[in-house]
C-alpha cells in the first residue's frame, strides 16, 4: 500500500527541535497566557507567582504540560467571570512593599 509508506517519509510531529517534544503545543500555552495577560491587563509577575502557586512547584519550569494548561484556562475563566476577585487574588501575591500604592 503506497499511502502507508509515504506516511513514513514525514518527521514525527514532536520533533521541533526546541527539546521539549510536545510539537509547539508550549508556545500556544504560552502565548494564550501572554493574550490573557495583556487583554485583562494583569501584571505578568503576580500572574506568574499564582501560577506556581496552582501548580504546587517550587518554579514554573517545574510545573507539568498538563498544570499549566490547567491554570491558563483557570486564569482565563477567572478574568472573564470575575476579574476583580482576579485582582484582589493576584494582589496576594505581591511582595509588601508592592501593596502600598501611595
Amino acid at each position: 500500500m503506497a499511502g502507508s509508506s509515504d506516511q513514513r517519509k514525514f518527521p514525527p510531529q514532536n520533533t521541533n527541535g526546541n527539546g521539549n517534544g510536545n510539537g509547539g503545543a508550549g508556545h500556544k500555552v504560552r502565548d494564550r497566557l501572554c493574550q490573557i495577560i495583556r487583554q485583562h491587563k494583569l501584571n505578568p509577575e503576580l500572574v506568574k507567582a499564582y501560577a506556581v502557586d496552582f501548580c504546587g512547584t517550587k518554579a514554573l519550569k517545574d510545573a507539568t504540560r498538563e498544570q499549566v494548561e490547567s491554570f491558563v484556562q483557570q486564569l482565563a475563566e477567572a478574568a472573564k467571570k470575575d476579574r476583580d476577585g482576579l485582582l484582589c487574588q493576584l494582589n496576594s501575591y505581591a511582595p509588601p512593599s508592592q501593596e502600598v500604592a501611595g
